[in-house]
């Protein structure tokens, strides 16, 4: 009962009429048997006493209710005050925590716990983790041990929870669980990066120490033990030899710890020292690792030590690479160009001249063509010894071509010595060089200027030596040849034909002539030579004996060749048929063309291509051809001769002709040089030889045509000796497709027989 029903009860009873009925009782008690009214009044006496004593009992159960009552009231406040403490505390608290009853229902939870689930306590209470639609799997464990489990939030976030449990008893009776559950995702984090870094530490390749503020090592790992030759207790507790001042650039080691106490870091290039003596170039990062108050720590030094000898042996080797030749080993043009500005600037200095000398080797490139690049190459490593071997030690030779040398000589040198030493480079290649079964006769083309009469810079020494050499090689092979002014006129209109050359094709300013051949017996026509002219734009018509070389040495002969075979044989295919025209077209064909692996293909393709007869189309290559490869000359005009295609050598007589290998060659016709043909009324030794060619075609069953025509009495001498065919200006210029006619001859007269004789 509380205060206020006691306050409320009181005055009622005390306002109660009761004492009214108590007397009229008293009386009607007393009374039955007529008592006086002395014992009424002791009666009624008796009654108050009993009535107070009544109220008093009232009274003093009613205060004691209300003693008991305020502290129940007390206790319920101190319990509420402690609850709300008790929430207060666990709200606050950053783990998740959570209560289970015995049967393993939620009790409450708090805010961490609600995040962590994503369920709010109201919908927790009283459900297991089997009514969730889904429960965390963390809270199924119901054995009291700490455990560590990665969860995954709401959201997506997985966190990683040191879960403690335990298990809540009231004296022997179960009654239930509590655990708390504590986020250790950084920890773990840390302790993984750490494990990493430990593991890195331990295997990385490079080296890595760290030292005290006194530069001692306190620790290191086993790299770094490689790097130096060192173990690691030789090591701690040492001062690094790379930073010693006897070992390091005293100057560089004041700027590296200059850097790093102004920057915090340090890298770059130094030299370390192995225990066996040797020198290991390292790159070094130094880091400074700031001190630590709180644990008492002096500041410390990270270093990592990267061992760089490779590197540099690989950049050494790709430096030399970059200045030296890959095959001969010799300096290439970049590193010649440095040696002659230095020698240059000595010579400036000292008042001495330097000279240059380009060397072209002559025949090098038929090397190439008929035994192939290795054997090219196995040439080139000969000649390059044969140079070597005649300079001296001060002088430098330098490949700066595919067949090209330079030679530098300083010092007290004019142009005499020079001279001589060009000589001896010459002679160096008399002897013939043997390849396998293969020997090789080659020469060298020299050309000499001199700083400071022949140029003052690097530029202008080279540009005139190969002038000089260029010289060399058009009026004198195997010679060497000084500079003189006006080869620099000569080189520049060189250098102008071959670039107008390289766009002729492109520009369609080649063109095709047709010069007739003729039967000498009748002055029937029976053929005619596709003769290549050039007209260029602005120079005009350019003779073929000026740009045919050039396009041989620039082995533009192969493109323009090609062109020239596709448009003889397309005319040919057109004449076929046709009356006065001729049905057969001869095609000059270089040594160039003839020796690449596609020729046959190539001219299978053109013939399908056109439309041309094989037989239509006579091939005209020269003797030379039988000297260089006589087996693969042979092989190849077969090809030719099985697919119907005639084959004429032309010029012959003005080379060295092989008479066995010319029987087993599959040629059909044999052509009398124009240089014969012009001398034979003035010369008989020119006679005796076309003679000769003309019974000796005849002896292996040749067909033979003289070039060069000019008069009746060279085409009648030539009728007379029983030539068979001729060409010339007697029977009819060069001239363009689309006009050629055959011009009217007078009837040749029936020849005399006549013995052929011998002069």
């Amino acid at each position: 009962m509380s205060l206020t029903l006691h306050r409320r009860i009181v005055p009622l009873a005390l306002a109660w009429p009761w004492w009214a009925n108590a007397q009229t009782s008293a009386e009607s008690i007393a009374n039955p048997l007529g008592l006086s009214g002395g014992s009424a009044i002791l009666w009624l006496s008796s009654l108050c006493v009993a009535g107070g004593v009544a109220m008093g009992l009232v009274l003093s159960l009613v205060l004691s209710q209300r003693v008991r009552l305020r502290r129940r009231r007390e206790e319920l406040l101190r319990l509420r005050r402690d609850r709300a403490k008790l929430r207060a505390l666990l709200n606050a608290i950053p783990d998740p925590m959570y209560f289970k009853d015995a049967q393993g229902a939620y009790e409450g939870c708090n805010p961490a716990f609600e995040s962590v689930v994503g369920a709010g306590e109201a919908q927790l209470m009283g459900r297991r983790d089997a009514d969730l639609a889904k429960p965390p799997t963390w809270t199924k464990q119901t054995s009291a041990r700490r455990v560590l489990n990665w969860v995954e939030k709401p959201d997506g976030q997985r966190l990683c929870l040191d879960v403690v449990k335990a298990e809540v008893f009231d004296d022997d009776h179960y009654l239930g669980q509590v655990a708390v559950a504590r986020d250790v995702t950084q920890l773990q984090q840390a302790m993984e990066q750490a494990r990493r870094a430990a593991t890195v530490f331990e295997h990385c390749g490079e080296g890595i120490m760290v030292t005290d503020a006194r530069l001692q090592i306190c620790d290191l790992n086993p790299a770094l033990c490689a790097i130096t030759g060192y173990n690691r207790a030789e090591l701690l507790g040492q001062v690094p030899r790379l930073f010693r001042d006897g070992e390091q650039d005293p100057e560089k080691l004041k700027a590296l710890w200059a850097d790093v106490e102004r920057c915090g870091k340090w890298s770059g290039e130094l030299v370390d020292r192995h225990k066996n003596g040797d020198t290991v170039p390292v790159w070094v990062t130094v880091v400074r690792v700031p001190a630590d108050e709180a644990q008492a720590q002096e500041v410390q030094y990270l270093s990592v030590l990267t061992d760089i000898s490779r590197i540099k042996q690989t950049e050494a080797e790709l430096l030399h690479q970059s200045l030296h030749d890959r095959l001969t080993g010799l300096p290439n043009l970049a590193l010649l160009r440095d040696r002659i500005a230095r020698q240059i600037g000595i010579a400036q200095r000292d008042h001495t001249c330097v000279a240059v000398l380009y060397i072209d080797l002559d025949g090098f490139r038929d090397v190439n063509d008929i035994a192939g690049h290795t054997a090219g190459d196995q040439v080139l490593l000969t000649t390059t010894e044969r140079f070597v071997n005649v300079m001296r030690a001060s002088d430098s030779v330098a490949r700066v071509g595919a067949d090209e040398f330079v030679v530098v000589l300083s010092g007290l040198v004019d142009e005499e010595t020079a001279m001589r030493l060009g000589d001896r480079l010459i002679q160096a290649m008399d002897e013939p060089i043997v390849v396998g079964q293969q020997r090789f006769n080659l020469g060298a083309s020299i050309g000499l200027a001199l700083f400071p009469t022949d140029g003052v810079a690097v530029d202008d020494l080279l540009r005139n030596a190969e002038a000089a050499m260029c010289r060399a090689k058009v009026h004198a092979r195997n010679t060497v040849q000084a500079y003189r002014p006006e080869l620099t006129q000569v080189v520049q209109q060189r250098f102008e034909l071959t670039h107008a050359l390289r766009h002729a094709n492109e520009a369609a300013q080649f063109r095709l002539e047709y010069q007739p051949q003729v039967r000498l017996s009748d002055g029937h026509l029976v053929g005619a030579e596709a003769l290549l002219r050039w007209r260029h734009p602005t120079r005009g018509p350019i003779s073929p004996a000026e740009f045919i070389p050039l396009a041989e040495d620039t082995g533009l002969i192969i493109p323009i060749g090609r062109w020239v075979l596709e448009q003889a044989c397309a005319q040919a295919a057109r004449w076929q048929g046709q009356p006065g025209k001729p049905q057969q077209v001869a095609v000059n064909v270089s040594a160039r063309q003839l020796r690449q692996s596609d020729f046959i293909d190539t001219v299978d393709f053109i013939l399908k291509e056109t439309g041309c007869p094989p037989q239509a189309l006579e091939l005209e290559v020269t003797e030379s051809l039988l000297l260089e490869d006589a087996e693969q000359a042979i092989e190849l005009l077969g090809q030719l001769a099985s697919r119907g295609v005639r084959v004429a050598i032309d010029d012959f007589g003005t080379g060295y002709s092989s008479l066995s290998y010319l029987k087993r060659m599959p040629v059909q016709t044999l052509k009398i040089d124009r240089s014969f043909v012009q001398e034979l009324g003035s010369d008989s030794n020119v006679a005796a030889i076309a003679r000769t060619v003309i019974v000796l075609a005849r002896s292996l069953n040749l067909d033979v045509l003289a070039e060069g025509v000019e008069t009746a009495e060279q085409a009648e001498w030539l009728k007379r000796e029983g030539c068979d065919w001729a060409q010339g200006w007697h029977y009819g210029r060069p001239m363009p497709a689309e006009d050629f006619v055959l011009p009217k001859q007078e009837p040749a007269r029936k020849p005399q027989l006549k013995h052929l004789h011998l002069a």
